[in-house]
Order: C-alpha cells, then sequence, then structure tokens
C-alpha cells in the first residue's frame, strides 16, 4: 500500500512537471503579417511638346510661303502652353470660321490705318508697315500687351498678308522674329482634316463698331 501511494506520488508530480514543460514550451502567437501594399499605378507620361522648326526659311521673308509652320504641319503645333494663337481678320469673318484656340485681334479694325489717328480711324499705328508711327502714347504698350514678347506666336488672316503686314510691325518694335509664324490663312485650311479643329458658322452675320479708349 505504501508503495502504491509513492508510485501515485512520482506519477502526480511528473504530471505536474509536464504539464509546466507544455506550457513553457508553447510557441508564441506569430505577429500578425501585414500585406503588402498595393503597387500603385504611375502616372502616364507627359507627351513633350513637338521642337519648333525655323519660324522663316529666309530670314526677313515674312509670307506665309516662307513660314515653317503652315497647313501642312499646323496641327502638330497647336494647343502648347508657351504660344499664342492669333486670327487677324475682322470679327465677321472670324465669327463664320475660325480654328477653335485662336482668339481674334483685327488687324485693320485696331492695329494699323495709314489714316488712323484722324476722325474715325481709332487704330493704333499709321505710317508703313516697315516704319509704323504710333498714334497714341500707350500704341506700343497696347501693342506688347496684345502680342506679348514672351510667348512664341502663331498669327493667321484670311490668305496670310495681313500677317506678313504685322509681323514687319513687329519687326520694327523690337520683336523676336525667330518666335513668330505666318501659319496662312483660313483658305488653306479647307480639308476634312481640320474639321474637328474649326468652328464653322457660315451662317451667323454680324455687325461691328470698333472703339479705342488710348492716349
Amino acid at each position: 500500500m505504501l508503495r502504491l501511494k509513492k508510485l501515485l506520488s512520482v506519477l502526480l508530480v511528473l504530471t505536474i512537471i509536464l504539464t509546466g514543460c507544455a506550457q513553457a514550451a508553447a510557441p508564441a502567437p506569430a505577429p500578425p503579417v501585414e500585406e503588402p501594399a498595393p503597387a500603385q499605378e504611375e502616372a502616364p507620361a507627359v507627351e513633350e511638346a513637338a521642337e519648333l522648326p525655323p519660324a522663316q526659311k529666309v530670314e526677313g521673308d515674312y509670307t506665309f510661303e516662307n513660314s515653317g509652320i503652315n497647313s501642312e504641319n499646323l496641327l502638330d503645333y497647336l494647343n502648347r502652353e508657351d504660344t499664342c494663337y492669333i486670327d487677324l481678320r475682322n470679327y465677321e469673318d472670324y465669327s463664320k470660321k475660325h480654328f477653335k484656340n485662336f482668339e481674334v485681334i483685327p488687324f485693320f479694325g485696331y492695329i494699323y490705318n495709314e489714316n488712323a489717328g484722324e476722325e474715325g480711324f481709332p487704330q493704333l499705328f499709321k505710317g508703313t508697315h516697315d516704319a509704323p508711327e504710333a498714334v497714341y502714347e500707350s500704341s506700343l504698350d497696347v501693342l506688347n500687351a496684345l502680342f506679348p514678347k514672351g510667348k512664341t506666336l502663331m498669327l493667321m488672316c484670311q490668305s496670310g498678308g495681313r500677317v506678313a503686314m504685322l509681323m514687319k510691325m513687329l519687326a520694327a518694335n523690337g520683336y523676336d522674329m525667330s518666335k513668330i509664324y505666318n501659319v496662312g490663312g483660313m483658305a488653306q485650311y479647307a480639308g476634312e482634316q481640320y474639321r474637328d479643329y474649326i468652328t464653322d458658322t457660315e451662317e451667323l452675320n454680324i455687325e461691328v463698331k470698333y472703339l479705342i479708349n488710348a492716349n
């Protein structure tokens, strides 16, 4: 009987020891695994603006035939942030058909007339295109505001003639002519490829009166 009690005591002690060992050996819970963040898609690269060709193939010739940008390649150079696009026709013609991103600044309405300064002729300059004479003290400031010297200028009219006249005036007033393009006139942009870029409202008729307040 005594041996049985000793045996039970030994078994009890072994059970306690084994239980304690089992508890001590229990592995610690694994730390939570962080799932990798989803890969972010890279923004598509912004296409760089196409390098501009020389403004004039022959320096000093401001006709549209001599321009580095014309009806053959104008679409490659639209919507540039460093460029002003200006249509020199009168409002009546502009309102009927024009490139969507071209502003209108009427050459004969605002900029030049050989009789400027006389009653009924409010334009900024008179004289000749090669040697324009300012009518007002602010004429040159207004010209610089309308045609910023720090920008590339792409100019058009009906056939390119008014642009050539203005370019002579700009050259006479110290503009960098390597940044000014005669892209021709609306008459050269009649093809199907231009349809999405042009506003065409031939049925629209407007009457315009020009008034310039300057000193």
